[in-house]
């Protein structure tokens, strides 16, 4: 990493408003020229409940869908993990996307969990653009059990504890405002 770039790791339960804080600190940014990249991962509500996600890629602005809550079926190429089964042709393009995230100002990696922490797959790429520091700051969500196995990796990181969509709201414009008065600014 370089001496310049800063990881802020944000977690929090599901539903938390982890998404909405990357969602809007990316809106922020952009609108305020930095060249913001990575994915988001959005939730796909039906009946009050998430039963899907789509990636999101913040550059170009395509979505597609990640992966779905399924009973998981032995016999299926997806890649599956605790109660998701996800899209294999997805991650790839995820990581391809995380390849050409880096260099920039503002990385977003929603979110790296068990599958790359436990099992060594999903968005490898994207572990890849954070050890890297090609960017002024970094945002990863991380779920709380996993706090620390990424601060072992990023020992320097600062953690941010999401506890509800208001109060990540709150956060990301305080946060975006301190990185507005950066001495960094945004790369030419």
């Amino acid at each position: 990493m370089t001496q310049n770039a800063s990881i802020l790791i944000i977690s929090g339960t599901r539903a938390s408003g982890k998404t909405t804080f990357c969602t809007l600190i990316a809106k922020i940014l952009k609108s305020n020229g930095w060249d913001v990249a990575g994915l988001l991962s959005l939730p796909v509500i039906q009946e009050g409940e998430e039963v899907a996600k789509d990636a999101f890629d913040i550059r170009s602005g395509v979505r597609r869908s990640l992966g779905s809550v399924k009973l998981h079926d032995r016999t299926t190429t997806e890649v599956q993990t605790g109660r998701w089964t996800f899209n294999a042709k997805t991650i790839d393009w995820c990581n391809t996307i995380f390849q050409s995230s880096i260099p920039c100002d503002f990385l977003i990696i929603d979110e790296i969990g068990p599958l790359e922490f436990d099992h060594g797959q999903g968005f490898l790429e994207a572990l890849i653009a954070l050890d890297s520091g090609e960017f002024n700051h970094g945002v990863v969500v991380i779920r709380p059990h996993l706090l620390a196995a990424a601060l072992q990796r990023w020992p320097a990181a600062e953690v941010i504890e999401i506890t509800d969509a208001h109060h990540a709201e709150q956060q990301a414009v305080q946060w975006a405002a301190q990185i507005a008065k950066d001495i960094h600014p945004p790369r030419k």
